[in-house]
């Protein structure tokens, strides 16, 4: 049975989304499908004029915290993304019609607070996973342009006003259904 995240569709709404692989594959792991990745997404909010705060790339999935203008444009605009990205990651590996992307997942930021601890939460994902043990060692992530706009100091202050605790404990790509399906197979 396939799995579909409730979505709620709001304009000019605040979201933080995540979106996994299927069965959490890594098939993110090279450089350049992470650029592929980042590049589209970077297209797409251009193009469907979204609001763009933080984001991070990870091998297996990414999260993205934004402004909708349109909510009922969320669809098209991860559909577009997963599909081109899919697409080009398939020809990269020669196999063709593969499913990449599992889905997504999407919340509405409820406040302020929400929304900086989802910030962080965001930037600080590349610790939580085990890839690096200092954000400025991950380059694929919105960290570096908020270091180099905003600066250490600003950044040590909104962890310090907002801190991630235990990484939103329950918020940790919980994908156990997918891999049972998976070992079913």
């Amino acid at each position: 049975m396939a799995h579909h995240p409730p979505h709620i569709y709001l304009d000019d709404t605040w979201y933080i989304v995540t979106a996994a692989t299927l069965y959490t594959r890594r098939y993110l792991s090279a450089s350049r499908a992470k650029a592929l990745v980042i590049d589209k997404l970077s297209e797409l909010v251009t193009s469907y004029a979204v609001t763009l705060r933080a984001w991070v790339i990870l091998d297996n999935h990414y999260h993205v915290l934004f402004k909708s203008r349109l909510g009922e444009d969320l669809p098209r605009f991860f559909g577009q993304l997963h599909g081109a990205t899919s697409r080009q990651i398939n020809l990269w590996d020669e196999a063709a019609g593969r499913q990449v992307w599992h889905n997504y997942w999407d919340t509405c930021i409820r406040s302020e607070e929400d929304f900086w601890i989802r910030f962080n939460y965001i930037h600080n994902n590349p610790i939580k996973h085990g890839y690096v043990k200092r954000l400025e060692d991950w380059p694929y992530s919105s960290y570096h342009h908020w270091l180099a706009t905003k600066g250490s100091d600003w950044l040590d202050d909104c962890w310090a006003r907002y801190p991630v605790i235990d990484f939103l404990e329950g918020d940790d790509l919980d994908l156990t259904g997918v891999r049972e399906q998976e070992s079913r197979l």
